[in-house]
Formats: structure tokens, C-alpha cells, sequence
């Protein structure tokens, strides 16, 4: 009797671009594909001087089998790239430029079949080319900013001066119009830098083997069927485009306050409670707070 061949389990690679908030998605969706569906995973981690949250995350005991953390050496005088005016999302994007010089030393070390990315890291795409691994990108964000980020090169040709000044709705092709200072901040001013990194990094996401989002078509039935069908997105070509949400942090530390309020929760009727989530950088002035809380209060909502 032969004894069979010990089936090899299929490598991946995801590479996050720096911070929680950006880490936290891709992590959740890798632990899933080693527990759930029995993959290898390599995880790259661009090293920051990384926050006592990142540290727990990766500590080995907490990480299951088959998941590997692997740190990108970090960039030495990272800060001579920056100057003091500079914003956030400028800095990462930089920070993630340096960084991947080292990805293709790693990956013909690590040799996975595929590499998953975030929108911050599609520098990714021309290093795999090159070493003829398939790149998939994560937008981990809804998926009417997904469409709107991919109509903006459209917008950008196509508009004179800023956004926030047109006069009507800005309509995606296929979705609900959206109010011009309603568009995200990091594309309100054109002559920014921010903008300009913004703008390249989702004129990329095109050239996605394809790209997944924590989404199903039950909660943005409108903006992913215009995604897959309408014509616009079709003559891109946009890349397949998978929904594989719910996906969220399973593994939280719930503590008394988080208690009493999951507790409040329980306690209310179906359906009459309206969620409002800001995301991890999410800040308002005082004025949108009371306009706000005066909205809910008129929703009558919970």
C-alpha cells in the first residue's frame, strides 16, 4: 500500500500598509483563510516602531498555526522623507515605498502563489509582476467609496478646479449621488499632496488579479451591482470583485463598559437601533456632533 504524498497547503501573502486600522482587516481575513480553509499564510509587517497593540497582535501565541509574521526591515532616516506640513496619509504612502524595497528579496524567499494587498501598498503590483505572482487587493471600506475611487481618475481628467465646488451631486456611474462635501477628505483639496497619492494608489486597483471587500450584496445591494455590471466598470476592466463580509475582530477584549452596552442592546425591540461607526480616524467638530445628535433625535432611532 502506497502511503500518500502529504498534501502541500496552498502559501498567501498579505501585506498590510502601516497602522491598526489598516493591519487589523487583513489580519482578520488571513487568520480565516489558516483556520477556516487550511492555508500557509506569510504576513509582511512594515516595521514602524510599532504600538503595543501591533506587538500583542503578532505575539507568537497568539498567532495560529501556519500563520508566519514576518517583518520589512525598517527604512533607516525615515523622517528625512518627511517635512513638518505633511500629512498623515503622505507619510504612509512614503513610508510603504521605501519599505517595499525589500519585498522582493522576501518574496523569493517566502515564494507564496499570491499576494494580498491593501489600496496603500499597489507599489506591490509592479515588484510581483516582475516575479509573476498574482496580486489581489482588500478594500476593507464601503463599497460605494470603492466605485467612487475608481471613477475619481475619470473625475480628475474630467473637472476644473476642486469638488467640493460643484454645484450638483457627484454621480458615480451606478450609485447613489454623492453631496460634494460629503466626498472623502483626503480628496477635497486637489493641489495636496494627499490627493495626488490618494489618486494614484486607486488608478492601480484595476490591475488587481481581483479584489475582495468585507461587504455582502444584501448590505450594498446598489454599489456592487454597479460595480459588476454597469458598463462603466465593465470597460476599466474592473477585475472580479468578491464579497467575503462579514468580517470583523473576533477576538476583543470585552470589557464592563462594552458589557453594558451590549447588554442595552439586547434589551432593545428589533430592528430600532441605528449604528453610526467613524472608522479608526474618525473625528468631528463640535458643530457635526450636535447636528448629529440632532439628526438621531429626529430619526427617532435609538
Amino acid at each position: 500500500m502506497t502511503i500518500p504524498e502529504k498534501i502541500e497547503k496552498p502559501h498567501v501573502a498579505f501585506l498590510p500598509s502601516p497602522g491598526m486600522g489598516h493591519i487589523t482587516p487583513l489580519f482578520e481575513f488571513a487568520k480565516r483563510l489558516v483556520i477556516h480553509h487550511g492555508f500557509h499564510v506569510s504576513f509582511f509587517v512594515i516595521t514602524t516602531g510599532a504600538s503595543a497593540a501591533q506587538n500583542e497582535l503578532f505575539r507568537p501565541e497568539n498567532l495560529p498555526a501556519d500563520f508566519t509574521a514576518v517583518e520589512i526591515p525598517p527604512v533607516e532616516n525615515i523622517s528625512s522623507f518627511f517635512t513638518d506640513d505633511m500629512k498623515l496619509l503622505t507619510q504612509l504612502c512614503i513610508m510603504v515605498r521605501e519599505s517595499l524595497k525589500h519585498l522582493p528579496s522576501l518574496l523569493m524567499e517566502k515564494r507564496p502563489k499570491a499576494l494580498i494587498i491593501d489600496l496603500f501598498c499597489t507599489d506591490a503590483f509592479e515588484i510581483c509582476e516582475k516575479l509573476s505572482i498574482p496580486v489581489y487587493s482588500f478594500f476593507t471600506a464601503s463599497t460605494i467609496l470603492m466605485a467612487f475611487s475608481l471613477y475619481l481618475p475619470t473625475l480628475d481628467r474630467e473637472v476644473e478646479g476642486e469638488f467640493v465646488d460643484l454645484p450638483e451631486p457627484i454621480q458615480t456611474p451606478g450609485c447613489t449621488p454623492i453631496c460634494p462635501h460629503d466626498i472623502l477628505d483626503q480628496v477635497k483639496d486637489r493641489k495636496n499632496d494627499e490627493y495626488k497619492w490618494y489618486l494614484l494608489n486607486v488608478s492601480r486597483l484595476p490591475l488587481a488579479a481581483g479584489i475582495f471587500v468585507n461587504s455582502w450584496d444584501d448590505l450594498e445591494p446598489v454599489s456592487l451591482k454597479a460595480l459588476r455590471e454597469n458598463l462603466f466598470f465593465q470597460k476599466i476592466p474592473l477585475p472580479p470583485v468578491y464579497t467575503i463580509g462579514p468580517l470583523i475582530k473576533q477576538d476583543e477584549v470585552v470589557t464592563e463598559k462594552d458589557a453594558e452596552i451590549l447588554a442595552w442592546l439586547d434589551d432593545q425591540p428589533p430592528d430600532s437601533v441605528l449604528v453610526v461607526v467613524f472608522g479608526s480616524g474618525g473625528t468631528l467638530t463640535s458643530e457635526q456632533l450636535s447636528e448629529l445628535a440632532w439628526g438621531l433625535e429626529m430619526s427617532q432611532q435609538r
